[in-house]
């Protein structure tokens, strides 16, 4: 996932990914037949995290703990495979959209937005809850951003600001 952010998926080929991680070319294809089938194992892995997080999530009662619960979880799933899914997705959304994840993860994004605002939420809350995820998402993958701090200090003001944010809509 790394290669294909770095050098974009049709610029990069099987032999530079079994290069990468230490295989030879017919143990990858014994394992992936195509890219197509590399990026799809990857980003599934990412919505599975994704899916048991706002799964465990919808059965916590709402507030501040069930918040926290969830931005925790955020962190740590873009700090493994989901930071490397979500740079994929940015470098390469064509090849995102040809084999149809992006559907599946607007579904759990709009779930996950859902939780964080609050039942019947207002406009404000939707857009704060909106916020929030961005804020996680800058905050641990960057982008073209460049931002100051470790990486870890990113997370962690990501992680303030966050909750800062939702901390509004905490119904207590």
């Amino acid at each position: 996932m790394r290669l294909f952010a770095e050098r974009g998926y049709d610029k990069t080929s099987l032999r530079e990914i079994a290069d990468e991680v230490g295989v030879t070319k017919a143990a990858l294809y014994y394992h992936f037949r195509t890219k197509d089938d590399i990026v799809r194992s990857a980003m599934q892995s990412y919505t599975d995290g994704l899916i048991e997080l706002v799964d465990r999530a919808e059965r916590r009662p709402p507030g501040t703990d069930r918040n926290r619960e969830l931005v925790d979880g955020l962190l740590e799933l873009f700090s493994t495979t989901g930071g490397a899914a979500l740079r994929f997705g940015q470098a390469n959304p064509t090849a995102l959209s040809q084999i149809h994840l992006g559907e599946i993860h607007l579904t759990q994004l709009k779930r996950l937005i859902g939780l964080l605002a609050g039942d019947g939420a207002s406009a404000e809350g939707t857009i704060r809850a909106a916020l929030a995820f961005g804020a996680l998402v800058i905050g641990v993958i960057g982008g073209e951003i460049e931002l100051r701090g470790s990486s870890a200090e990113r997370a962690q003001a990501a992680r303030t600001v966050a909750l800062e944010l939702l901390a509004a809509l905490d119904p207590r």
